[in-house]
């Protein structure tokens, strides 16, 4: 067996290359490029012929590099930081820090561990695709509140009026209202038919409520610092718009879950769980993965997947203390789904 660890790093790459015998084959560096992806497998040809017996020690899942290497047919493991950090004491306890001895510690825990951990292993392109669909939709959903934030503070500054009049600022007519009238004055100007007609335009859910919103709105305030003003109304401007552009896409997105969701067979049974909508389904396929006889799975027992969810707590105990904890080092995505 040819054992491999990669310290991953934005410009380079650490590789180390040990064998059964504990002894350091190589030790070099590698640019995150195709010349340089190609070095790295030129350097493991020289060592093991076979890819099936080169086993690959990383801190990441994700690349351009993990993907190159399951591509050649390396067994690829995805170790976690704080089990290299600790597993380096076994080496030494001088706490130094250094990329070269991160890769080395990789592939000694594979030589010594290996049994500890699993290989990563792709699962098919459906499931693939609708996990990254997921955490894309979820950024854009957590973008939503961050930008409506933000707008209640900037109104709060020259246009308290505003704050307030609808239950969501990121709804289409709350949206459309600010860019149509961005400071009081504006609907001043405005007759109040006028202002209902372009309520009934925007398709507006409570008419009845147009009469409060154009006493509301122009009623007086405390006056603003011009200045103030004028450079709200261009933050306003453009905090709305990077709003439209972040709810925009949502609708395709839900179309593009709902036509992979038509072919991914695991959807039914978990569809049928208490308490799941719409919104989590492609999230709980996503991590789970395939569940036939024919693939692995990803989870072996529910403990395992409750463990890296940080559903399970964990317990420390010593002598007659015994205390109980929320287990924080888990996977914060698949943590918020469940």
């Amino acid at each position: 067996m040819l054992y491999v660890g990669i310290d991953w790093a934005d410009d380079h790459h650490d590789v180390c290359f040990t064998a059964d015998t504990a002894t350091t084959l190589a030790q070099f560096q590698i640019a995150p490029s195709t010349e340089g992806f190609t070095a790295l497998h030129a350097q493991i040809a020289q060592h093991q012929a076979d890819p099936a017996a080169v086993l690959v020690a990383l801190e990441t899942t994700r690349g351009l590099l993990i993907y190159d290497l399951l591509c050649q047919g390396y067994q690829s493991y995805a170790i976690n930081p704080k089990a290299v950090n600790r597993y380096k004491d076994r080496h030494g306890l001088s706490a130094a820090k250094d990329d070269r001895l991160d890769a080395l510690a990789l592939a000694h825990l594979l030589r010594t561990d290996r049994h500890r951990f699993k290989p990563l292993g792709p699962p098919p392109e459906h499931y693939r695709l609708l996990d990254r669909v997921c955490v894309d939709l979820r950024k854009l959903i957590d973008d939503k509140p961050r930008l409506s934030n933000q707008i209640t503070s900037c109104l709060t500054e020259y246009y308290p009026q505003a704050v307030g009049l609808f239950r969501d600022v990121a709804r289409p007519s709350s949206v459309a209202f600010l860019q149509t009238f961005p400071d009081p004055d504006a609907v001043r100007q405005t007759e109040q038919s006028a202002l209902a007609a372009f309520f009934r335009a925007q398709c507006y859910t409570h008419p009845q409520r147009v009469d409060i919103l154009y006493a509301r709105t122009p009623a007086p305030a405390p006056a603003a610092d011009p200045v103030v003003v004028r450079a709200a109304k261009m933050r306003l401007a453009a905090l709305v718009g990077q709003l439209v552009v972040v709810r925009t896409p949502q609708g395709t997105y839900a179309h593009t879950l709902q036509t992979l969701l038509e072919e991914v067979p695991a959807v039914q049974p978990l569809a049928t769980l208490p308490g799941i909508d719409k919104r989590l389904i492609p999230e709980l396929v996503a991590a789970l993965g395939p569940n036939r006889p024919e693939q692995p799975k990803r989870f072996a027992a529910a403990s395992a997947l409750a463990k890296l969810s940080g559903c399970a707590p964990i317990t420390r105990a010593s002598g007659n203390r015994r205390t109980v904890l929320r287990r924080r080092a888990c996977d914060k995505r698949l943590r918020r789904t469940c």
